[in-house]
C-alpha cells in the first residue's frame, strides 16, 4: 500500500474511532459523570496522521474529578508495524505483559472464567508500588477490555479502560489505547499523579517498541521507520 493509501485508510479509522466516541463504557454508576466528560477522541488532524504515520505517540490526557473521585488517563493512538492479531496475542500473553505495560514488575494469571481472565499486575517504581486485579476480555475481534476486579486486594480505587487494534496496510496495526485510573485519595494521587497519567498515555508506544522488533523479525525484515 502506498503513502498515500495508508494515510487515507488510517485517516477513515481514526474518523470511524471518533464517530464512535472513542472511550471505555463506564458502568452506570460511573456513567452520568464519564459520558459528558471522560475519555474522547474528537479526531487527528491531518498534522496528527501525519506524526502518527512517522512513529509518533499521539495522546488525548482526561482528568475527570466527581466528589472523592478522581480518574486521570486517556485515550493514545500508535501505529504499530506488526499485524493486529499478532498485539493482541501478545496482550493474551500473560507472561509478555510486563514488558508492554509500563511500570509493570509482574503478572500472574489467577483463573480464566466466562466473564473473562483475571489477571494480577503489580506496577511502580523504586518508591512506590501497588497490586490489582485485571478483568481482562475480548470484545469483537479487535479489542481488549479490562477493568478492575474488586473483589481482590487492590492498592488502586478503580481502573478501567480498552485496547483496539485495527488493521493499517500489509502488516500495519492502529493501537488505540484508553485508560481511565482512580488511585484513590492520598499522597500518591498528591505526588504521582500527573506521572502516572503520562505512563498511562504511553502505553502503546511501549508496546510498539516490543512487539515491532520481534514482528519484522519474523518476516525478516529491516528494522528503522516505516516505509510508507
Amino acid at each position: 500500500m502506498t503513502s498515500r493509501g495508508i494515510g487515507l485508510a488510517l485517516a477513515v479509522l481514526v474518523a470511524a474511532g471518533a464517530a464512535r466516541a472513542e472511550s471505555p463504557r463506564p458502568e452506570p454508576a460511573r456513567a452520568s459523570v464519564i459520558a459528558r466528560r471522560g475519555v474522547r477522541a474528537d479526531g487527528l488532524t491531518a498534522a496528527e496522521q501525519g506524526r502518527l504515520l512517522a512513529g509518533e505517540t499521539i495522546s488525548r490526557p482526561m482528568v475527570v474529578a466527581a466528589g472523592q473521585t478522581r480518574w486521570v488517563g486517556g485515550v493514545s493512538y500508535q501505529v504499530v508495524r506488526a499485524a493486529p492479531a499478532e498485539v493482541l496475542a501478545a496482550l493474551g500473553n500473560v507472561s509478555e505483559l510486563p514488558q508492554m505495560l509500563p511500570r509493570t514488575k509482574a503478572a500472574r494469571l489467577v483463573d480464566v472464567t466466562r466473564r473473562g481472565a483475571r489477571v494480577e499486575l503489580t506496577q511502580g517504581n523504586q518508591l512506590v508500588d501497588t497490586t490489582y486485579t485485571l478483568l481482562m476480555k475480548r470484545s469483537g475481534t479487535g479489542e481488549l477490555r479490562f477493568r478492575l476486579d474488586a473483589s481482590r486486594p487492590h492498592g488502586i480505587r478503580d481502573l478501567w479502560g480498552y485496547v483496539r487494534v485495527r488493521p493499517l496496510g500489509p502488516g500495519q496495526t492502529l493501537v488505540t489505547v484508553a485508560v481511565a485510573l482512580d488511585v484513590g485519595p492520598g499522597l500518591v494521587r498528591t505526588l504521582f499523579e500527573d506521572r502516572i497519567q503520562r505512563v498511562i498515555l504511553d502505553t502503546p508506544r511501549q508496546i510498539r517498541d516490543y512487539l515491532e522488533p520481534r514482528a519484522l523479525a519474523r518476516r525478516d525484515l529491516p528494522a528503522g521507520p516505516p516505509r510508507l
